[in-house]
């Protein structure tokens, strides 16, 4: 008989909010949602970062926390000596170019919801991807960032 335990989708609220706190952004009322229900899951063919769940340490240990501040923060060094300010990003998503989906914190509405950016680990630059992160995933579904 097996002890593996189980494994567990989604997260808490408590998990959520500690991982806020960490990184001192407050997440998108639609990206709490998708965490609620899917943490550890990807979405479609990208790695959507988990928040750190003691319940499911295997699954979650690779989080947003961690990869924001060593994945993310390494890879801020490459314009140390330009005149560029990312404090607004926070990734929630890297595709294995380097590159990051990343909320864009100035762009915020009056729902708490945060516009998505494709940010370019080549120049940091940003393009638009969607109003929110709902509106990310349709979007996603749909094709249209297939050459990201």
């Amino acid at each position: 008989m097996s002890k593996k335990r189980p494994r567990i989708i989604g997260t808490t609220e408590e998990a959520i909010a500690k991982a806020e706190v960490e990184l001192n952004f407050n997440f998108p009322a639609s990206f709490r949602e998708w965490l609620v229900r899917n943490n550890g899951l990807g979405f479609e063919d990208i790695s959507i970062f988990p928040v750190f769940d003691e319940r499911d340490p295997h699954t979650t240990w690779d989080s947003i926390v961690r990869n924001y501040n060593e994945n993310w923060l390494d890879c801020l060094k490459n314009f140390e000596d330009e005149d560029l300010s990312f404090d607004h990003l926070l990734p929630f998503s890297d595709f294995g170019t380097g590159d990051y989906y990343c909320f864009d914190y100035t762009r915020n509405d009056s729902n708490e919801e945060i516009p998505v950016v494709h940010w370019s680990h080549e120049t940091g630059e940003t393009e638009f991807r969607g109003e929110n992160f709902e509106d990310f995933l349709e979007k996603l579904r749909g094709g249209e960032f297939e050459f990201d």
